[in-house]
């Protein structure tokens, strides 16, 4: 499989690292070496990571070239528009807020028992917290925002910018007498990468169409 890396930020490093130490070959596309659909056609699968505008700028060109993508684009909004797109053109785009294969876990957690509070409790209240590095420029972070979607409740997201943390977020359920808390801690960015990586082996079975990366891979935890 022929790889090509769009974006050479932190993540964009890590895949290029990890596909280099498993001789894989690919090639990085950045502000110097600019992506058109005619490079892309040379290869199998896009990986990208850009912020939410540049992503939006380079929509066309990777609908047009037609490869798959894998995306963890930040701070972006997915618009039907978008999304109808990717289908009409004959796409396979994989997106995540999270490329960890942990975040799976926690999806299964949060949806399957802390989202149950209603059931069990007269009175409670949830908290999310996230914790990333000061580079991070969207805030909350899409993990956070995913996870009071998996919550299915209205709950306050805080967040800081601290140094390099990677990523920290924590999810509190408290009731009248307990504390429940739920936390994901990230330490090394290459959980992204590699996430991102094996999401590369999801198009085979993947008809036309935009996909979430946490319910394919949730999907294949539970068959």
């Amino acid at each position: 499989m022929k790889y090509a890396i769009i974006g050479n930020g932190k993540t964009g490093s890590h895949v290029a690292t990890i596909l280099k130490e498993r001789n894989q070959s690919f090639e990085i596309f950045n502000s110097t070496n600019r992506v058109t659909k005619e490079k892309l056609k040379d290869f199998d699968v896009g990986i990208c990571f850009v912020n939410g505008p540049v992503f939006e700028s380079l929509a066309e060109e990777l609908i047009a070239s037609k490869i798959n993508i894998v995306t963890g684009a930040t701070g972006l909004e997915w618009s039907e528009a978008l999304s109808k797109k990717v289908k009409d053109g004959k796409c396979k785009w994989i997106k995540a807020s999270n490329f960890s294969i942990g975040m799976n876990i926690i999806h299964k957690m949060i949806t399957d028992c802390m989202a149950k509070a209603q059931y069990l409790f007269d009175e409670y209240e949830y908290k999310i917290h996230e914790v990333h590095h000061t580079k991070k420029l969207d805030a909350p972070s899409g993990t956070a925002i995913k996870w009071k979607e998996w919550a299915k409740e209205d709950i306050d997201i805080t967040h800081e910018r601290i140094g390099d943390v990677v990523g920290d977020h924590i999810i509190e359920l408290k009731t009248s007498n307990e504390i429940i808390t739920l936390r994901h801690q990230a330490t090394d960015r290459s959980i992204f990468a590699t996430g991102a990586i094996k999401a590369c082996d999801y198009f085979e079975d993947l008809d036309y169409g935009l996909y979430d990366f946490e319910d394919l891979t949730l999907n294949k935890l539970l068959n």
